[in-house]
């Protein structure tokens, strides 16, 4: 199989991961389930069978117990995840020259160019992982925010790594992409910046130990904006690097700001009220003045009663 042609490097080097990911949680998932605190291995396979013990892991828990549930998932994840990948490599021969010219049935692969120009999808799903990561362990609004922001940057790099090479023209190419993802990226991205700064400045706000320190942050936060924009349009040959550059910047910065938000809590704010308040079992004096009696509420009792 090393020295074969019919398995491409790109199969070979997945497959391997995959075997030995696959190979890592079942090892995990028969170490983790014999070794338990207040019994022996020789104990757990009494208890369990021996049999059981080694099904528990190949089957993926349906025989058996596998152990460390949460370290057994990730490992036969991953191992899945490079089988796939290998099986795609060589159905695609590993995008080799002459197996893609057999399938277009053509003499020669068309020609193609290699990606030109800056992209920026790297960064945003470094990003998505750090709110996956914050919203693992502090709130799960944030975790399914980032597992949404990280599908949408998945599928948007899909989609631009296949329009660059659909043609050997860059601007057929820049134009393919944008029809594609502008549709969606315009009201989707402006939808999910405006909820990512609201709610980060916002727990922020909240968090800090005063009401003029809240003061503070939102109007410096208003000043920052206004700075950026004058700066994009007093320098318009570098509006382009300024504007990525604030873009970065205040996105680090509200996400921080929104952890430490999360992490200390809303601090307490005092509610004052403007009316005398009243005992939950007093009743209102009549219009007239006059307290009721003990013989103008007799009539009233027995018809009640009757």
């Amino acid at each position: 199989m090393l020295r074969s042609r019919m398995f491409t490097p790109g199969f070979k080097l997945f497959f391997g991961l995959a075997a030995f990911f696959l190979s890592g949680a079942f090892v995990l998932g028969l170490s983790t389930q014999l070794q338990t605190d207040g019994a022996t291995v020789r104990q757990n396979i009494d208890s369990q069978g021996i049999i059981s013990s080694f099904t528990g892991p190949i089957t993926v828990g349906w025989k058996g117990p596998v152990g460390d549930h949460l370290g057994y998932t990730v490992l036969v994840a991953a191992g899945l995840i490079a089988a796939f990948l290998a099986f795609v490599l060589i159905a695609f021969r590993d995008a080799d020259p002459d197996a893609v010219a057999e399938a277009a049935q053509t003499e020669t692969v068309p020609l193609t160019r290699a990606p030109a120009g800056a992209n920026y999808l790297p960064l945003l799903g470094a990003f998505a992982v750090g709110l996956l990561i914050v919203g693992w362990t502090k709130n799960t609004s944030i975790l399914y925010a980032g597992l949404a922001l990280l599908v949408a940057v998945m599928g948007t790099w899909t989609v631009r790594a296949w329009a660059e090479r659909s043609t050997g023209d860059d601007e057929v190419n820049f134009q393919i992409y944008h029809r594609i993802i502008d549709p969606l990226r315009i009201p989707i991205v402006g939808s999910a910046a405006i909820a990512f700064v609201v709610l980060g400045l916002s727990r922020l706000i909240l968090a800090v130990p005063n009401k003029e320190a809240s003061s503070f942050i939102f109007g410096g936060a208003g000043v920052i904006f206004f700075g950026g924009v004058l700066a994009v349009y007093l320098v318009p040959k570098a509006a382009r690097t300024i504007a990525t550059v604030l873009l970065v910047v205040g996105a680090l910065a509200i996400l921080g700001g929104g952890i430490y938000g999360i992490v200390e809590g809303e601090r307490p704010v005092e509610h004052h009220n403007e009316g005398p308040a009243t005992g939950e079992g007093e009743k209102e004096a009549p219009a007239t003045g006059e307290a009721p009696t003990e013989h103008s509420m007799a009539p009233l009792t027995a018809g009640a009663i009757s």
